[in-house]
């Protein structure tokens, strides 16, 4: 007799499992069309009870007793979160997730104002403009003097010439460019690199040894090469003005305006000059010549990003003067006689290039 009431007990208490189950299918349309989601991972709120849907979209899931939140998770559509109802069959329709529920995340990296190139076949050093700020320069002359890799002295005590050595050779072994095109080279080894503002420039590219003879064959020590700034990235309007105890002033203006999507011009005006006369030494030379220069510089970019065209055309001209020699040397009165001991140097440039 206990036999027959424990059977008929188990008959009446297996459909009241069976009416536990939740069911349903999940599917999301797209282009007017629906489609099943097979994979989306079902879960109990707060348990790790769960499933997965068939290629149906299809899933059968245990009632859970402590909670009816339902959670559907899928990679590239939104997470949802259901209120189950009791004897009711779930058919949902998922979304696309637009990314517009991710948190931002941000990467920031401070650049090293000098960096050492890993894509180059060559030993090739970065020089950006942070680099530049903290030598105080003034000219291409003054930009290496917290650079380890090139050596700047003074080749001449009574001009007060510079001169570049690299890996113990001096310039006439370096090839030294402007956007790689020569521009340091001949007469104008002397005090070519003063013809370049600091201002001017936008990064540096420095290759030790034997470089690429793309750009001509005086690369035996090294090659310097120099990028200006571009009007598309510059500063619209950037003034710079220097002065110093030993009798220097200097100016630096550039101006740069956006014509359109594809056009950009800059206009740069650089004037530096030293009228002060001085000798530390007192051996009756001037320590630092007597100068003036002008520096006019326009440049036009033009920027297809569609076709990947990006030209620049630049015209630049220069007016420089020096004096060099002995302190009392007065070219007005001291030409031509031996007074005193002194020179001039007048230099004007007009360059075009493109």
């Amino acid at each position: 007799m206990k036999t027959i009431l424990t059977f008929t007990l188990l008959l009446f208490t297996l459909p009241v499992l069976a009416q536990e189950l939740v069911e349903g299918q999940l599917l999301f349309q797209e282009n007017n069309e629906t489609y099943p989601l097979e994979g989306v991972n079902i879960y109990w709120l707060n348990t790790s009870k769960g499933t997965v849907s068939d290629q149906e979209g299809k899933f059968a899931l245990a009632r859970e007793t402590t909670t009816n939140q339902l959670i559907l998770q899928y990679l590239g559509f939104s997470t949802d979160t259901l209120t189950v109802v009791a004897g009711k069959k779930i058919i949902h329709f998922m979304k696309e997730d637009t990314g517009e529920s991710l948190d931002e995340v941000e990467l920031t990296q401070r650049r090293k104002a000098i960096q050492k190139s890993y894509f180059e076949a060559q030993n090739v050093m970065q020089v950006s403009s942070a680099e530049l700020l903290k030598a105080a320069c003034c000219n291409l002359s003054e930009s290496f003097e917290t650079n380890p890799s090139i050596d700047v002295s003074f080749s001449d005590a009574l001009t007060g010439t510079k001169q570049i050595r690299m890996l113990g050779l001096s310039s006439p072994y370096l090839l030294i460019t402007e956007e790689n095109i020569p521009s340091v080279r001949g007469a104008s080894q002397i005090y070519g690199l003063t013809y370049t503002p600091g201002t001017w420039i936008e990064s540096i590219q420095i290759t030790k040894g034997a470089g690429s003879v793309t750009n001509g064959f005086e690369s035996i020590a090294g090659q310097i090469n120099t990028e200006l700034q571009k009007p598309f990235s510059d500063a619209p309007l950037f003034v710079n003005l220097f002065t110093s105890i030993n009798g220097r002033q200097e100016a630096n203006v550039h101006v740069n305006t956006i014509l359109s999507d594809k056009w950009s011009t800059g206009f740069y005006l650089h004037g530096n000059q030293r009228n002060l006369s001085t000798d530390r030494n007192t051996d009756g030379f001037l320590d630092l010549p007597l100068a003036n220069q002008v520096n006019l510089f326009n440049r036009w970019q033009y920027t297809n990003a569609e076709k990947g065209w990006v030209s620049f055309a630049s015209f630049s001209f220069l007016d420089d003067q020096k004096q060099t020699g002995s302190i009392d040397f007065n070219p007005s009165t001291d030409r031509g006689l031996t007074n005193e001991w002194g020179s001039q140097i007048d230099t004007q440039a007009l360059r075009c290039f493109s």
